[in-house]
């Protein structure tokens, strides 16, 4: 019995160094070698890159040369960008690919192009930990779960309020997790009825015609709400629902009320003129201190910074942000929160660590720090250095997760060419609603029959 003991002891001893063993997987990846390697890089612009990525990455790593492969053609119109990007994959086999759209970035990893990165990054303990999870989130969802590439930055939008209007005229501030109809009722609180400089809006369009404004407020709107004009998985128009009628009801009564700012149609011998940036700034309702509120990105606290330093006779915005409005079913969540700068590798490529050492460089804290938003109105992923912005918090950006409406599945079905004129249409069945030329269901009705044979004709066209 005594022999017995002992011999189990062994064993167990024996299985517990077995399974410690175990534990220790073999690398995934090799440690990079002393030999020169080169990889290549297929990327917007060879100078930008460079600039922006390369030559600080190869003074790190001299033994690592990187070629880059301009991706400036696939994006000419009437191209097929699809077709092009995969005549270059197949053609010039980068190690590396930057995305500049998910339509691509989700094609590439339908067709099994891409290298997944969850185990190199285990291995290596590559710190995703401190970059924003909204960013990596939405790039995981279009991988089932697994991280196809890595984003070094993200772009966001917030409702830009103006201190001094809200204080002037004694209406409460906007808060973070408002919804659309606590938005309208805060603008309606302005004097819109007023004359000349007394004319305050609650409201305006960051950008925005007269023939789209209509449009763009339904789409900001619906796009809170979960609501898309397009259902996706059957490519059809799909107006005529209570959600999209209470959507609509709401662009009206705020336009109606003059709450919401609406363009004056510009006279057809204006149009085409060439405009100065002044011009542009000065058009601009929010900039001039004549709208209390704007939905825009993070790019635009650039035009304000460019009104400040161009337009002397205008006092500059003492403006903060909130984040934008929300559907009250999911308060923490926002449609607002995009990634359009994703790098990934090539599944085929032969300098695989190469490669992973330059997508790791260009995600690190080295290059968040030093990069500092590589280009206007970008926000950096790595949450350390989502700085304030000249006294302001960049909070509102970020503070919301990606809903499952700003992963966009499903819309690289829909033709592009659709939407020009689909949003012009909108906008005049709005505005014959609010004119009182039109009712609402009557409005919605033609949306729904004209939108979808606009749609069809989108789709014959595309597939010539």
């Amino acid at each position: 019995m005594l022999r017995f003991n002992r011999l189990l002891t062994v064993a167990l001893l024996l299985v517990a160094l077995l399974s410690g063993c175990s534990d220790k997987t073999e690398p995934q990846l090799p440690e990079l070698g002393k030999d020169k390697v080169s990889i290549k890089v297929a990327y917007y612009d060879k100078n930008a890159f460079y600039r922006q990525y390369g030559n600080l990455f190869m003074s790190r790593f001299p033994n690592i040369g990187v070629e880059v492969v301009s991706t400036e053609s696939l994006f000419q119109p009437d191209k097929d960008v699809i077709a092009e990007f995969q005549k270059l994959m197949d053609s010039e086999q980068p190690d590396i690919i930057y995305f500049q759209t998910m339509d691509l970035f989700q094609e590439a990893i339908r067709k099994g192009e891409l290298y997944g990165l969850n185990e190199i990054i285990k291995q290596d303990k590559f710190d995703i930990e401190n970059m924003l999870p909204g960013v990596t989130e939405l790039i995981k969802a279009k991988g089932d779960g697994t991280l196809y590439g890595l984003a070094p930055t993200f772009s966001s939008q917030a409702i830009y309020y103006n201190k001094d209007l809200f204080s002037e005229y004694g209406v409460p501030l906007p808060k973070d997790r408002m919804t659309w109809e606590e938005l309208v009722q805060l603008a309606r609180r302005f004097p819109a009825n007023g004359q000349g400089n007394g004319q305050i809006y609650g409201f305006a369009p960051s950008y925005a015609t007269a023939s789209q404004v209509g449009f763009h407020y339904l789409s900001s709107i619906a796009a809170s709400n979960g609501l898309s004009f397009v259902d996706p998985s059957q490519v059809k128009v799909t107006l005529q629902t209570e959600g999209w009628k209470k959507a609509a009801q709401l662009t009206v009564e705020a336009m109606k009320s003059g709450a919401f700012y609406v363009p004056p149609k510009i006279p057809a011998a204006n149009q085409g003129k060439p405009a100065t940036m002044e011009d542009v700034l000065k058009r601009n309702l929010f900039v001039t201190g004549k709208a209390a509120m704007v939905l825009s990105s993070s790019n635009f606290m650039e035009t304000l910074q460019r009104a400040k330093d161009t337009l002397k006779d205008v006092s500059p915005v003492n403006w903060e942000i909130v984040t934008v409005p929300v559907d009250p079913r999911f308060p923490d969540a926002s449609h607002a929160m995009s990634v359009s700068k994703i790098f990934s590798i090539n599944a085929k490529s032969g300098n695989m660590r190469a490669a992973w050492e330059l997508v790791k460089f260009i995600n690190s804290e080295e290059m968040a720090k030093t990069n500092d938003n590589s280009s206007p109105g970008e926000l950096p992923s790595r949450s350390a250095y989502l700085k304030e912005r000249d006294g302001h918090s960049l909070a509102s950006f970020y503070k919301l997760r990606p809903s499952d409406e700003s992963l966009n599945i499903g819309l690289e079905k829909i033709p592009q060419h659709f939407f020009p004129a689909f949003g012009q249409l909108v906008s005049q069945e709005l505005q014959q609603v609010v004119e009182g030329k039109k009712s609402l269901d009557d409005a919605l009705k033609t949306l729904q029959e004209t939108g979808q044979q606009e749609l069809e004709k989108a789709k014959r066209a595309e597939n010539l």
